[in-house]
């Protein structure tokens, strides 16, 4: 053990070791400022296994059963991720499919609030999903949140949430959008704060606009995390 130690610290000495033995990539908390990376990390939410429910979530509630009738406007460009209502009248969005449902049993989807909380709902649906839903929603998201170059939305144009540098957590805003600038105002976030225009995604570490809470003018702020 003790030639062990020696010979990792002369590695640690001489930079040799690889990083991924060091330390494991981890979503910051929020509020935490993430440290600087080479690229923004991208996420797909996939709540079911073969064998049921991830079990690193939790159904909040045990049976609920529901229809999935239009796209979800939160998790845009997925084709699995629904806009549902359940026996409550409650609106679910997004919803994403259960692939491994076997033939001839109910469909299932699971219903999140932010991709920041393990506490879900899964649905029973009570009626088929419709296979010819259409592939954008809400306009193709107000074309392109008013770029109207491209109306086929892909998962990664217009983001379910973003985590930021500076610790923010933003997610996609729906309804109504309000303008700063001449630019549409996509995201809200957890301490009040908002981003401004389309993500820009032409470096590896993807860049937003960000207006503070009470600030007056936006900052540029690296995009660590996106989930779709």
């Amino acid at each position: 053990m003790r030639r062990l130690l020696v010979a990792l610290g002369m590695l640690l000495a001489l930079g040799l070791v690889p990083s991924s033995i060091l330390a494991q990539e981890a979503t910051p908390a929020a509020g935490a400022v993430a440290p600087a990376l080479d690229r923004t990390n991208t996420r797909y939410i996939s709540p079911f296994t073969p064998d049921g429910l991830n079990p690193g979530l939790v159904a909040s509630v045990k049976e609920e059963q529901g229809i999935c009738a239009d796209p979800s406007s939160a998790a845009i460009g997925r084709p699995d991720a629904w806009d549902c209502l359940g026996e409550s009248d409650q609106v679910y969005d997004p919803c994403f499919e259960n692939p491994f449902v076997g033939e001839g049993k109910p469909e299932q989807v699971a219903c999140f609030d932010t991709p920041f909380s393990t506490d879900i709902v899964v649905l029973t649906l009570t009626e088929p999903l419709s296979r010819e839903k259409a592939q954008t929603t809400e306009a193709a998201a107000e074309a392109a949140r008013r770029g109207e170059e491209n109306v086929d939305l892909a998962p990664w144009d217009l983001p379910w949430a973003l985590e930021l540098a500076n610790g923010e957590r933003c997610t996609l805003l729906r309804g109504t959008l309000t303008l700063v600038a001449g630019q549409v105002v996509n995201y809200g976030c957890a301490n009040g704060g908002s981003v401004v225009g389309m993500t820009d995604r032409s470096e590896p570490r993807w860049v937003v606009s960000y207006l503070a809470n009470g600030d007056y003018a936006t900052t540029l702020v690296d995009v660590t995390t996106a989930w779709s």
